[in-house]
């Protein structure tokens, strides 16, 4: 694992450059620094981008947002505090185009018809990379991202046409690995960090993925997306956890680390548990608080406040997710059934709704080895019934499905789609309410003559409009 993601590296230090316009052309070529890179590198170079921007500051501020985090120094304080630059998510922005979509598209045009695995996965990767791109800045290049000196001020698609873009790599990524593995000239495998080269599971993922952007437009289309949703869902044929992709880690030390142990060994209490999911965990006995939470100071369980103050003594994330090689989640089961929930209420089936509520609710209580199935027995007792109105179960598919999304930048982009559950905002915070998307990054509104350039955080994405 270590190996592989060290090669993943060197590729993206070889071959990335230091925004999705700026590219340098060389007339010589440099036997030390080669021009072309195999499909078997370029994976894992395009997965580990992947686990940066999914794991990494992204995924720091959805949580602090969010409030399953507080900043408690430094720049967590100010970034908790809803005070985001262009400058301060440049290297995002640079890491998901030119180490991410570029390689996608160098991997797709390689793989071509004669190693459609490759291909497919290139593709359900690049509709991971410009889907949490589009989440954070709403319309950005899409169709011509990632060509480099062949475009170097890339136009900006309208959200709803990426969107549109990442369904449609979806489906061309399903029909490529629906094919017999045999059909490949050359065939993925530990390369692969993700999935290990299993077809059938990246087509599982490319589904849920799928469901998740047609949920994405529930605002714009309530029905039309319930009925995607559930079709997409349907036709992943789902079993368990196992489904799950995950980004996947060493402990072997370096660049192979966990990015939550390495966060901390680098800047220790930058971060901590916030004391509006602890409290609120706390409060229903959640057995799920000790593989959250590591333990206090006073070897329980605490939060720091939405402000970040005093919180030199509370809780920093558990081992279970912050351990050296702890894997991190980035499609799950879990997930999909909180989707099918959802799109099944607002399609008007309780039915359906009940019963994937249920099964999203029981696995993700029961993931954990060891965890006390007396107190999940009774959580699920107690909280496992969707009652009342239509909203008000909503409303409680979404407070699970929040508390559930622990680490993962869907709780943000649920957040902002139903504004569910309901969060107070910083009440140190530079402006008076949560943030909704980032602004552009500085390069692209300095030097991109089509960008579209916003600075305003509470402004809405298409999407969340």
């Amino acid at each position: 694992m270590k190996k592989l993601i060290l090669i993943a590296l060197t590729a993206i230090f070889t071959f990335a450059d230091t925004g999705c316009k700026k590219y340098v052309s060389q007339d010589d070529n440099d036997p030390n620094n080669p021009t072309d890179v195999t499909m078997p590198t370029l994976l894992p170079t395009i997965e580990v981008t992947i686990f940066a921007t999914y794991t990494g500051q992204m995924s720091r501020n959805a949580g602090m947002w969010t409030q399953h985090f507080s900043g408690c120094l430094f720049q967590e304080v100010e970034q908790g505090r809803y005070s985001v630059s262009e400058n301060d998510v440049q290297n995002d922005w640079n890491t998901l185009y030119t180490n991410g979509v570029r390689n996608a598209n160098i991997l797709i045009q390689k793989a071509g018809a004669t190693s459609p695995y490759y291909a497919g996965i290139g593709k359900v990767c690049k509709a991971l990379l410009l889907g949490l791109s589009t989440d954070y800045w709403g319309d950005i290049p899409s169709s011509q991202a990632g060509l480099g000196i062949a475009n170097l001020t890339p136009g900006y698609d309208a959200q709803q046409v990426v969107i549109s873009d990442i369904q449609a790599l979806l489906s061309d990524a399903i029909a490529n690995l629906s094919v017999s593995a045999s059909a490949n000239a050359l065939l993925p495998g530990a390369d692969d960090l993700i999935n290990s080269g299993d077809a059938a599971k990246w087509t599982k993922t490319a589904w849920i993925l799928k469901a998740r952007y047609a949920n994405r437009i529930s605002k714009r289309d309530p029905s039309g997306s319930a009925t995607n949703a559930l079709s997409y869902i349907n036709s992943a044929n789902l079993t368990d956890n196992s489904d799950d992709a995950n980004a996947n880690f060493s402990s072997s030390g370096g660049t192979a680390t966990n990015p939550w142990f390495a966060f901390e060994q680098d800047r220790g209490g930058y971060i901590r548990l916030c004391q509006t999911l602890v409290d609120t965990m706390v409060a229903l006995n959640d057995p799920r608080l000790p593989f959250y939470a590591a333990p206090d100071a006073s070897a329980g369980f605490s939060g720091a406040p939405i402000d970040g103050n005093g919180a030199d003594t509370t809780s920093y994330v558990s081992d279970y997710y912050a351990g050296a090689d702890s894997p991190l989640p980035l499609v799950t089961y879990v997930e999909a059934m909180f989707i099918k929930a959802e799109a099944a209420l607002r399609s008007g089936d309780a039915a359906t709704a009940q019963t994937a509520y249920l099964a999203a609710l029981s696995s993700s209580l029961n993931r954990y080895s060891g965890v006390d199935t007396t107190m999940v027995n009774a959580y699920i007792v107690a909280n496992g019934t969707l009652v009342g109105t239509p909203t008000q179960m909503q409303q409680r598919i979404m407070f699970q499905k929040w508390i559930s999304n622990f680490l993962q930048p869907e709780a943000w982009a649920d957040w902002r789609r139903t504004d569910m559950p309901s969060l107070t905002p910083n009440p140190s915070g530079v402006q008076g309410t949560i943030p909704r998307r980032y602004p552009t990054e500085q390069n692209e509104r300095l030097y991109n003559p089509n960008a579209v350039v916003v600075s305003n955080l509470t402004s809405h994405v298409w999407w969340d409009q």
